[in-house]
């Protein structure tokens, strides 16, 4: 699924690429690492693929949702590909730090991470397919927590609902 923009003079939104046509720009070792990204997320149940644009870097960039939650996104910029999260400070980030299976570096680099509203956009830079599997911690992390509230939504709207009248 793409998400789509809308285009200047109030025309129709244009498709952006796709993450395999982003792949294919890609040159080695950048392709392989982005391909490594998708092959995990993909992985994960549930889990699906977008191209966002973002406005501030101009550039399409492919994204992993459960559901309407973003689990991460990936940049490929000049120095290299960074994947990139959104952390909560009071959910999302005490998980990560309290987890044995989170490279020490990256739970270290997280709290050196600043934020604002209670959010911190957490960005690891991917040059080997160590960072991928060091990554996919936290993205297990946050698919668990995103799953978890996912199902606690559900129970609670199913609780709300009045019974049928009969």
């Amino acid at each position: 699924m793409t998400v789509r923009r809308a285009s200047s003079a109030g025309r129709q939104p244009k498709p952006g690429p796709t993450v395999p046509d982003i792949i294919e720009t890609l040159e080695e070792p950048r392709a392989a690492l982005l391909g490594l990204l998708r092959d995990l997320a993909l992985a994960l149940s549930g889990v699906d693929e977008r191209t966002v644009y973002d406005g501030f870097c101009r550039h399409w960039t492919p994204a992993y949702y459960l559901g309407d939650r973003q689990l991460f996104h990936v940049h490929n910029f000049k120095r290299g590909l960074r994947a990139s999260m959104f952390v909560s400070v009071r959910s999302l980030e005490p998980l990560i730090l309290d987890s044995e299976q989170v490279d020490g570096e990256l739970r270290q680099q997280l709290v050196q991470t600043s934020g604002n509203r209670g959010t911190k956009m957490f960005k690891v830079a991917v040059d080997a397919p160590e960072d991928v599997e060091a990554f996919r911690e936290l993205v297990l992390i946050k698919w668990e927590l995103a799953k978890d509230e996912q199902g606690a939504i559900g129970r609670s709207s199913r609780r709300r609902s009045p019974a049928p009248l009969r």
